[in-house]
């Protein structure tokens, strides 16, 4: 049995692009839309359970569009990267796909999340969630490499710098979001007398 795109790119991620490269594909911008699509029903169901009690189908619709931005931000930060890979063997819509073949470590660091606050006692705090947060950044960096270096078909040091030059926009865009919804803005102010 043949284990899932998703999961092959995470355990072993030049073989499994290298394996995706080979195969060829039609229908690449859907294919993209629906990669990005499963993004978003993670992103947006996961939200949602871990504010809510209750879940009702119309609270997780509502999540998964009022969410949506997130892989809609992942795409434009994807499309950056793509669009510095000169001569890469794919096309946009290829690579958006491919690329968002490597959410798996999100997928699951957010399930697990939301799996220890829905179903436990626990409720762990910023001091847990931050510093647990370096395993799937950790683990997407690997993969955002792989990318580069084999759909892209980037050099090692292109790929080493595209890769970073990816999680920095990730977690720059992250960075903007928590300062523009969570007002740690004024707090970190408040805080230096500012």
């Amino acid at each position: 049995m043949s284990l899932p795109p998703d999961v092959r790119v995470a355990l072993s991620p030049l073989d499994a692009y290298r394996e995706l490269m080979a195969r060829p594909v039609r229908g690449a911008w859907l294919r993209a839309l629906e990669r990005a699509a499963l993004v978003a029903v993670i992103v947006g169901t996961s939200m949602i359970m871990s504010a809510a009690a209750r879940v009702p189908i119309d609270l997780v619709l509502t999540g998964i569009v009022c969410w949506s931005f997130v892989p809609i931000v992942q795409a434009l930060i994807g499309l950056a990267v793509i669009g510095r890979a000169r001569g890469r063997p794919i096309s946009v819509p290829r690579g958006l796909e491919l690329l968002f073949a490597g959410h798996l470590p999100w997928s699951l660091w957010m399930l697990a999340v939301v799996g220890v606050f829905s179903f436990t006692q626990l409720t762990p705090g910023l001091p847990v969630l931050v510093p647990s947060m370096a395993i799937p950044a950790v683990w997407t960096l690997v993969i955002v490499y792989a990318f580069c270096r084999v759909a892209l078909g980037c050099s090692a040091a292109r790929a080493r710098l595209l890769a970073v030059a990816h999680q920095a926009m990730t977690w720059a865009a992250f960075t903007a979001y928590v300062f523009l919804v969570t007002g740690i803005r004024y707090r970190l102010l408040a805080a230096i007398g500012a």
